[in-house]
């Protein structure tokens, strides 16, 4: 009996890919060793502690995709179409002083209020880039399905996924151990923000 397309059977289904989540090629990214050594470690680092400084910023990372939504992702009383440019300022004037950094080479951009705080964000980074390694791919397909579920911007198993930054498994997470991950990220990283942004709030206005 024939089957297919016009023969008035279902049509097939077909497993989601991560072509869905935007990722054209898969691993299609190099990955050198020292590369690889900083999936997890800081990349860039600059210390916004004036304007002048946060313009630098600005215009330094003016081009980098995930910049702005990364900062305005967690950052609701910021007008989501700030411009990367215009993010470092934006963020300084809300919340006061700070570093900015880009945790892992394919990591997120954050902005923390102090030492002790970027360390707390780049742990919790750094335990989602050792599961994701230990995750087959399926896991972390459907992880990162999940985290676009939960918001746009929830894509750090994505990038990664651009890279052959896996490695073979020991204990491999299910795909809601990986989600929880990532959502424990950015939780850490919106938590923060707002702390940081009443802090400074009530400092203005006494």
């Amino acid at each position: 009996m024939p089957t297919g397309p016009g023969t008035g059977d279902p049509p097939t289904w077909e497993a989601p890919t991560w072509k869905a989540l935007g990722l054209s090629r898969p691993r299609a990214l190099p990955l050198t060793g020292a590369a690889r050594e900083r999936l997890a470690h800081m990349a860039e680092l600059r210390d916004i502690d004036s304007p002048a400084a946060a313009a630098r910023a600005g215009a330094e990372y003016a081009g980098e995709r995930w910049l702005a939504p990364d900062l305005l992702g967690v950052r609701p009383w910021l007008p989501p179409d700030t411009s990367p440019r215009e993010v470092p300022g934006a963020v300084l004037r809300a919340e006061w002083t700070g570093f900015l950094a880009l945790l892992g080479e394919y990591g997120p951009w954050v902005y923390a209020a102090d030492v002790r705080a970027l360390q707390v964000l780049s742990g919790a980074y750094a335990a989602l880039v050792r599961a994701a390694q230990a995750a087959p791919e399926a896991v972390a397909l459907a992880a990162a399905r999940q985290g676009l579920a939960d918001a746009a911007h929830h894509t750090l198993l994505v990038r990664l996924e651009a890279t052959p930054y896996r490695r073979p498994p020991r204990c491999a997470p299910g795909p809601f151990s990986l989600a929880d991950l990532e959502r424990t990220f950015w939780s850490l990283a919106a938590e923060q923000a707002e702390r940081q942004r009443a802090a400074w709030q009530a400092r203005r206005n006494p």
